[in-house]
């Protein structure tokens, strides 16, 4: 999970600030309060569960502080205890690997190298819902007319005591470079540059994966469907002409189900999150959780205990699977090959990487057609290695 990033700012912009201005404005933070941030997400799934720390930090940073020594631990109603320790920088994970449990209450405390200590109120793991129906399907946009990849959550059981769930997804995509060819360029040790086009290649740069996660917040209320309503919930809509479809794409959801009072939260958070930072706050105000501090009772804690169980199904799909015969998306990049006819600029540009091997000038002895790195060379935009989960 990324870090919370909170602002509190009174923002005094007005109209004639905005239009009339005509000497630079510098916008600062006004009133700043340092803050702890906590980042607590347990779940059923039984692993090395991860909690993180942090502080508040003005409109002026750039980069939150991470809060390093605290002594983290979470209480279940039988007292059992589940110790967590610094892995990195504000970040704690357990010592050993557990799951939350039905009818079970946890209480999570952080004491801070400081000495003061903070607490969750007692929270307790929302009825597993289980994803009944993951797909892909080809839309076209009512209002732009635009064709799109949508990604549904389908099959709600209307009859399931969690009723409020929010999402996470990561998505898959394979990139097969278009301009590769089995031929490439060397600078032998007396710095001449030489081609080959029947070269072997010794690493694989011709298919390679990228793995995207949500930074988003998804949320779901399914309070009010009935038991026989059909329900198709959008998680993910994607333009046919985005590349990470044209060849094969997967993606896996998450489904957490979650308490009214986490769900609540989550909301309320989103209306101020920005969309690089699934937990970034541009607030006015501030909101509270479920964390308080022991020591003060008026001292602000950003962030929430949440105790959720989880759900996950991936799916896959080919570009030809819905759009056959028709032409693939655009690639990431424009892949037209063009010549370098200064033989030291085109050398730079090898050592550098900004260019690979296309194909040879039909004139004997000229300059080879190259194109821009990423169209002969995936690894520049993802890695060669196929991923366990991977199925072609």
């Amino acid at each position: 999970m990324k870090h919370i990033k909170t602002y509190y700012v009174v923002w005094l912009l007005t109209a004639f600030f905005m239009f009339s201005c005509t000497e630079p404005f510098n916008l600062k933070s006004i009133d700043f309060e340092d803050a702890l941030i906590i980042e607590a997400i347990i779940t059923d799934e039984v692993k090395y569960q991860e909690i993180k720390l942090s502080r508040t930090f003005s409109l002026e940073e750039f980069t939150p502080s991470e809060e390093s020594n605290a002594t983290v631990i979470i209480t279940d109603g039988a007292q059992n205890i589940y110790e967590f320790e610094e892995t990195s920088a504000g970040t704690y994970t357990s010592k050993a690997v557990f799951g939350a449990s039905a009818n079970t209450y946890y209480t999570l405390s952080v004491t801070t190298k400081n000495g003061k200590t903070y607490k969750s109120k007692p929270t307790q793991l929302p009825s597993v819902v289980p994803i009944n129906n993951l797909y892909a399907s080809r839309e076209v946009n009512a209002e732009t007319g635009n064709e799109n990849m949508s990604i549904f959550i389908g099959g709600f059981n209307a009859s399931a005591n969690s009723k409020y769930f929010r999402y996470e997804y990561e998505e898959t995509y394979e990139i097969v470079a278009p301009s590769w060819v089995d031929g490439e360029f060397t600078v032998l040790n007396n710095g001449q540059l030489v081609w080959n086009e029947l070269c072997c290649r010794p690493v694989e740069k011709q298919v390679c994966y990228n793995t995207v996660a949500s930074d988003s917040i998804i949320q779901l209320n399914s309070e009010n469907f009935s038991q026989d309503e059909t329900l198709a919930f959008p998680i993910r809509v994607i333009s046919r002409d985005n590349p990470i479809i044209r060849t094969r794409y997967s993606i896996l959801v998450k489904q957490y189900a979650q308490s009214l009072e986490a769900f609540t939260f989550y909301k309320i958070l989103n209306k101020f999150s920005s969309s690089d930072n699934l937990f970034s706050q541009n607030q006015p105000g501030f909101f509270s959780g479920n964390l308080f501090s022991v020591d003060n009772k008026n001292e602000k804690v950003v962030g929430y205990f949440d105790i959720s169980s989880v759900s996950s199904k991936r799916i896959f799909f080919n570009y030809s699977d819905f759009f056959p015969d028709e032409l693939l998306p655009p690639y990431f990049v424009d892949c037209t090959s063009f010549m370098i006819t200064d033989i030291n600029l085109l050398k730079e540009k090898v050592i550098d990487e900004s260019v690979v091997y296309f194909s040879p000038n039909p004139t004997p002895g000229g300059i080879p057609f190259v194109v821009d790195a990423a169209c002969g060379d995936c690894t520049k935009l993802g890695t060669n290695t196929k991923p366990d989960f991977w199925i072609d």
